[in-house]
């Protein structure tokens, strides 16, 4: 008996000893009773261990090494739907070679013996979470700390690298979850019936456009769409046109959308925004106004100011500053819709002398869409045509003339050209500018689904384009 009880304080001294880590003279938030607590509930009633995945995603919670392993034991008998007690949990850890490793039978059983009632899982699972969120952070910021010291390091990666590892802290057992064919056929079945139903929770964002939300059906979360055109086309138009229909159009709940400005101001986007919705053209404030017309602005005015949108006209933006930016104001104000405008005025974070443009190009093409996955939701990015779209037959642009850098092709799941004559244009009459110019929206490439054409309308005083189709944008359902 003597022996069984040295035997047990000398594990639990030298698990203790093993585990404990401290940063000067202060351990590393911890509390062993708690971790003993639920693994001695799993234990009792192998049901709590649905309420610890749930909770925890990993055994990186616990602090102690002996509870990592016999937790990732659990998972193990769990996964293979066996039933967890004192014999099969020992059978585990012996078959794994840290039988003895770990406490043996003692602390197996002084694992089960700690709790009367497993009443109180969630609160024990709840502050092993948090304390383990705690030593997450504490090391994200002391390895914070030793990258600061580092002067060889650029600032923007030391930058990225302590944002990534808070966020990291944040998301601790977050879960990447394997499936098997049935739920993901049922999962799919399940999306076809919402399609057909035009369920907005898998028909994405509308653009308010009906040919191009028929083939592209919405602005989709993850994905990223590249809006193509030559200079003075119409690309910030055409994307102010979306951010109007997205955040202005539906009623509850509102879209919130946020702009990137790489080339005009906030207060520029703004005024052309309240003139596009108002139906007037900025020229006219230089004239004699009427009542009538400034009523429309301030009603444009209003109607503006209770959107959720949210501009940034910081210039050459950098991918991994847009990262930050993006992150923060995701998480603050739960965006829907990302729109940059404009590709080729963004910047990549670590560029070599050595490296082309197009290098750059394909870093900062990539980086969007990565953007995209992670925050989960579309990104509309604006980009230049290089000159040879001109040239061609018709002038129609294709997917060889993205300015510099076939990678914007590879990592866009929709790419769409805005495309009308500008020439012609150029000339047209007054008279003919009011009525409308025809363009024309040209989707080269859809990676889930049709490409095509929709026939618009410009208005170039009002900076607005409509599509030629009747369509009520204020009764359409978007």
């Amino acid at each position: 008996m003597q022996d069984s009880s040295n035997r047990k304080k000398n594990f639990q001294k030298e698990n203790v000893a093993q585990v404990v880590k401290t940063i000067g003279d202060k351990p590393l938030p911890h509390n062993l009773k708690f971790e003993k607590s639920v693994l001695g509930a799993i234990l009792v009633d192998g049901n709590c261990l649905d309420e610890a995945i749930e909770r925890f995603g990993s055994s990186k919670v616990f602090f102690s090494s002996a509870n990592q392993k016999i937790y990732d034991s659990m998972l193990l008998l769990h996964g293979k739907g066996i039933q967890i007690d004192i014999i099969t949990i020992g059978k585990s850890l012996s078959d794994q070679g840290v039988f003895t490793e770990v406490g043996g039978d003692i602390y197996l059983a002084e694992l089960q013996q700690s709790v009367a009632t497993t009443a109180h899982m969630e609160s024990w699972c709840e502050t092993v979470y948090e304390l383990a969120v705690l030593r997450e952070l504490i090391n994200a910021c002391n390895n914070s700390i030793t990258q600061c010291f580092d002067t060889e390091k650029d600032v923007g990666d030391i930058l990225d690298s302590v944002e990534r590892s808070i966020l990291m802290a944040r998301d601790l057992g977050a879960k990447d979850v394997v499936k098997s064919i049935k739920d993901l056929v049922h999962n799919s079945v399940e999306y076809f019936h919402k399609l057909k139903n035009k369920d907005e929770t898998v028909t994405g964002i509308l653009t308010g456009y009906p040919g191009l939300d028929e083939k592209i059906t919405g602005l989709k979360r993850g994905e990223m769409f590249v809006l193509a055109a030559r200079p003075s086309i119409g690309k910030t138009s055409f994307a102010l046109n979306i951010l109007a229909n997205v955040a202005l159009r539906r009623r509850d709940p509102p879209f919130s959308v946020a702009m990137y400005s790489l080339e005009m101001t906030d207060e520029q986007l703004t005024r052309r925004l309240l003139c596009c919705e108002a139906g007037i053209s900025e020229k006219e404030f230089t004239n004699s106004i009427t009542n009538a017309d400034w009523n429309k602005i301030t009603n444009a005015a209003s109607t503006i100011m209770k959107a959720k949108v949210f501009i940034d006209p910081t210039p050459s933006l950098k991918i991994m500053e847009l990262r930050a930016k993006a992150r923060r104001l995701r998480k603050r104000e739960k965006i829907d819709l990302i729109i940059i405008d404009y590709l080729q005025l963004m910047r990549a974070d670590t560029v070599s002398k050595s490296d082309t443009r197009q290098i750059e190009v394909s870093l900062i093409s990539s980086g969007i869409k990565s953007l995209a996955k992670e925050l989960d939701v579309p990104i509309l990015v604006l980009a230049q045509l290089n000159r040879a779209a001109e040239q061609q037959r018709d002038g129609i642009p294709k997917l060889s003339n993205l300015r510099e850098s076939g990678a914007i092709e590879q990592d866009a799941d929709i790419v769409a050209f805005l495309h009308r004559d500008i020439e012609a244009h150029r000339e047209a009459s007054e008279d003919e500018k009011s009525r409308g110019l025809e363009a024309q929206l040209i989707i080269a490439k859809n990676r889930n689904g049709d490409i095509g054409k929709e026939e618009l309308v410009f208005f170039p005083k009002i900076m607005r384009f409509r599509s030629k189709r009747k369509y009520d944008i204020e009764n359409a359902n978007i």
